[in-house]
């Protein structure tokens, strides 16, 4: 039973802590993009799980990670309340997964005789930084990609001390996972040869040969990842207007930036100031020359400690890399540096300070109980700045609230909370929001957008065109912008600007059924009813479940004659929404014209019941009860 205890107790420990630790965040909700989540649901439900992995419709490959979300949709399901997943297991699935790779953290540091381990491990599971990776439900990508990199490195690690083909193929299949989560952990080769130098001083032949495979998944997934963010998830946007000297400048203050975050974990905020820098001044480009010169010196003296935090600066420069500023990623629109860019660089760092400050302490002469004490100390203190920092996560509210206190030149800010209270029928309020987002930042397309909402819904239609119009001149191929606006239009009496709109907004986006929709009913308007049909079809592959395009549907079939086909898109309506009453009505008049009456009169009644003001279903039943001479 002791023997149990010692192996499995350090490890369950170091789990235990970290949930924990994490408690405030299962009560938590979704903030911001985690709305990707229903995109990439609802995907693979109209066109199955090979849609994520063998497609280019995801915004991002990362096929692992969306299949992660579904598998635990198909357990947990939909909240009923609110339609949408239920965050908790979402939330509490980040915690274990982030749990499970400070276990296997304690576990290679181990293997790698670093000293403090274990509290290395309790310092990484508790660290403030790490919070927005597991708060964050859209970074399930961060801790699941970890995960399976800290995996690939244990087995690398055993691989290299007892042999197998199995071990070496599990290391690779990992390493594998994890790209296929995310592509943060792109750096892994590098790490296994520096890790091969830093144990026997010289990287071999043998080691190279070893690295190739992985070096060959590392480029062929980079060059997917690379294009699936240009592409995919930023597509036509501008990021950055900086020149290749200004990226390479910036790559020496964003690693500073991220060492300070990582050794002092204070007002950490999920936005930071965006940075601008001037290659002519000599003053911004003396962090890097610092870096550079850091890494020099180490280098020249390559004794065993200056090895050490050589090997752990490059670490944490390899993981860097990806988020340094050479390329762009698109939530560098709004800052240069997030703390979830750190997650995988992390360990190293914590490894270097915790192993040398242990390494230090005994030799220093502090006994076991104050070392103790010295521990615990830490481990509470960043315990309560990580329970603090959840608490941000708890809402969208606080979320960007938090953000305007630390950074109140972040537009997104403005503009996400005007959003809320949109959501929630304030307009007034979020015109105010959106037009200080628009201060900040003129030409966010977005934003423009957003506050056209705002406009339509006080009904001040002209100014919400205005917006909708200087939104599709900062970005054209904003279908949603597109179809808006030919709703307002449409509304203000010009139905051929509003149905050229809403193809634009089909052709930017096949898959967008609401357009489709709007474009049939436009076109039904018209008396255009077999182009009406059409749409409303396409609309029906692509949201088989929407009552709204059954009923379309049936209503430009019967327009046409086609009783049958409308009678049973109706029924199919009725089936997805039993008491819809305009429905009940609409198959009702099918019914007459198909010269079934007493079945009529059952929808109408129905139609009736539902909805007691539906004075059109009353004189139909008095009518057919009169013809039927049934006063």
């Amino acid at each position: 039973m002791m023997n149990r205890l010692r192996r499995w107790g350090p490890g369950a420990a170091i789990v235990l802590l970290t949930m924990l630790v994490y408690v405030p965040v299962w009560r938590a909700g979704f903030v911001w993009n985690d709305k990707d989540l229903d995109y990439h649901l609802g995907l693979i439900e109209r066109k199955g799980l090979e849609a994520i992995w063998f497609s280019t419709e995801p915004v991002n490959y990362w096929p692992v990670t969306w299949t992660s979300y579904w598998i635990e949709h198909e357990i947990f399901g939909d909240d009923p309340a609110s339609g949408r997943p239920r965050p908790v297991s979402y939330h509490v699935v980040n915690v274990v997964v982030h749990g499970l790779a400070s276990l296997l953290l304690w576990q290679i540091l181990l293997r790698l005789h670093i000293r403090g381990a274990w509290l290395a491990a309790l310092v990484f599971a508790v660290h403030p930084v790490n919070v927005e990776s597991v708060a964050w439900v859209t970074q399930r990508k961060s801790v699941l990609c970890l995960f399976f990199y800290l995996a690939a490195v244990r087995s690398w690690l055993d691989f290299e001390q007892h042999g197998g083909r199995v071990r070496y193929a599990g290391s690779l299949i990992c390493f594998l996972l994890g790209m296929l989560s995310k592509g943060a952990v792109i750096a892994c080769p590098l790490v296994l040869l520096l890790l091969a130098w830093w144990q026997r001083g010289r990287v071999t032949r043998q080691d190279i040969v070893r690295a190739m495979p992985f070096l060959a998944i590392a480029v062929l997934m980079g060059i997917s990842e690379i294009w699936f963010q240009d592409v995919r998830a930023i597509g036509n946007e501008t990021i950055r207007n900086a020149g290749l000297a200004e990226r390479i400048l910036a790559t020496g203050p964003i690693c500073w930036f991220y060492l300070s975050k990582a050794v002092f974990p204070i007002e950490l905020s999920f936005v930071y100031p965006l940075w601008t820098f001037d290659v002519t001044s000599v003053i911004n480009w003396v962090p890097l020359i610092v870096l550079l010169a850091t890494i020099g010196l180490l280098f020249q003296a390559r004794g065993r400690i200056s090895r050490a935090v050589l090997v752990a600066l490059l670490y944490y420069l390899l993981c860097l890399g990806p988020v340094m500023g050479l390329l762009d990623i698109f939530f560098m629109k709004y800052s240069l540096v997030a703390d979830h860019y750190q997650y995988v660089a992390l360990p190293g760092l914590v490894a270097l300070l915790i192993g040398g400050g242990t390494r230090w302490a005994r030799r220093g002469g502090i006994g076991d109980v104050s070392r103790h004490i010295l521990a615990v100390g830490l481990l509470t203190v960043l315990a309560v700045l990580t329970w603090r920092q959840q608490l941000i996560y708890h809402d969208e509210e606080s979320l960007w609230r938090d953000v305007i206190s630390k950074n109140p030149h972040a537009s997104i800010a403005y503009n996400n909370l005007g959003n809320l209270r949109l959501e929630r029928g304030n307009a007034q309020e979020a015109v105010a929001l959106f037009e200080s987002a628009l201060e900040i930042t003129p030409d966010a397309y977005d934003t423009h957008y957003n506050l056209g909402l705002a406009r339509q819904s006080q009904g001040r239609l002209e100014d919400a065109i205005v917006q909708y119009q200087r939104s599709l001149q900062i970005k054209a191929d904003n279908a949603t912008a597109h179809n808006n606006l030919g709703v307002v239009l449409r509304q203000r009496g010009r139905p051929d600007q509003a149905i050229d709109h809403y193809r634009r907004a089909v052709r930017i986006d096949g898959d967008f059924a609401e357009a489709h929709i709007n474009l049939g009913v436009a076109l039904a308007t018209q008396g255009r009813l077999d182009d009406a049909i059409e749409c409303f079809g396409h609309a029906l592959r692509i949201k088989p479940h929407l009552v709204e395009v059954h009923t379309n549907l049936g209503n430009a079939l019967l327009a046409v004659g086609r009783l049958d086909e409308a009678i049973g898109r109706y029924r199919r309506a009725l089936e997805i929404r039993p008491d819809d009453a305009r429905t009940h009505f609409n198959l009702g008049g099918a019914l007459v014209h198909a010269g079934r009456v007493d079945e009529a009169i059952h929808h109408f009644r129905r139609a009736l019941t539902i909805n007691p003001d539906l004075t059109a279903a009353r004189v139909n039943i008095d009518t057919l009860l009169k013809m039927q001479h049934r006063p």
